[in-house]
């Protein structure tokens, strides 16, 4: 195969001077995820706790007093303004998705992440890499994924769909009996805590720990990592697709 169809044609480019790790869809969908992650947890505080985050809404409120003069109630303004974003946001996050979801679906089997056997043994063979790779600083045979990463891409698939369905009722909450949108709204707080923990934990192990910062550049700029990295920090999914 050709230097030019294995770098456009497959993801595992053996005869090439990179890896083809991520395709540009991946990359540009990672770097929209910010934007939006952004916008729902600035407007999202104010609206979870009005006794912490409530000077938010005065700060969004500034901008619309500065267009037409002083308003009379800038905090219920803010609180409006910080609604309206909220779920702006959540419609625009629907419009990427979406269509990436669609196109993924065709590579769905093919995909890394899914687990290598479901067995209780796998799970405690997994979970000791971790600590061992993490804690330890050993090498450990991953493949692209290891168990915690793969675990954390199904906790944002799911979590993300639940989100979505309990914004929707909360959203259109007269459709619904009280007990029903006060489920909704006590789920979608434990998640947006969830999430707020979760992305700490991501952005750590992704950016402060050296090692992997390669794998940040190809997952916002490149696409790509070395063979010779695959090879030693992912020896697993090297072996793989050797074979």
């Amino acid at each position: 195969m050709a230097k030019e169809e294995c770098i456009t044609h497959t993801m595992w480019i053996s005869k090439c001077e990179a890896v083809r790790t991520f395709s540009e869809m991946q990359i540009w969908v990672h770097k929209h995820l910010i934007h939006f992650v952004a916008a729902f947890f600035l407007t999202g505080l104010p609206l979870i706790s009005k006794d912490w985050f409530g000077w938010l809404a005065y700060l969004y409120s500034y901008p619309v007093s500065v267009v037409i003069g002083p308003v009379y109630n800038p905090y219920s303004l803010g609180m409006e303004i910080a609604r309206l974003v909220h779920r702006l946001s959540a419609f625009g996050l629907a419009l990427i998705l979406i269509p990436f979801f669609l196109g993924e679906l065709g590579a769905l089997r093919e995909m890394e992440i899914w687990p290598e056997c479901w067995s209780w043994s796998c799970f405690k063979k997994g979970t000791k890499d971790l600590v061992d790779y993490y804690v330890h600083k050993k090498s450990v045979p991953f493949s692209k994924y290891n168990l915690g990463q793969k675990g954390w891409i199904w906790t944002v698939i799911i979590g993300m769909i639940v989100m979505y369905v309990t914004g929707t009722i909360m959203w259109f909450r007269d459709m619904f009996s009280p007990s029903i949108w006060g489920w909704a709204h006590m789920i979608h707080d434990i998640g947006f805590f969830l999430a707020a923990i979760g992305l700490i934990v991501h952005v750590y192990t992704a950016v402060l720990i050296p090692e992997h910062r390669p794998m940040v550049r190809a997952m916002f700029r490149t696409g790509r990592l070395t063979e010779e990295y695959v090879a030693k920090h992912l020896p697993g999914w090297h072996r793989k697709e050797e074979e």
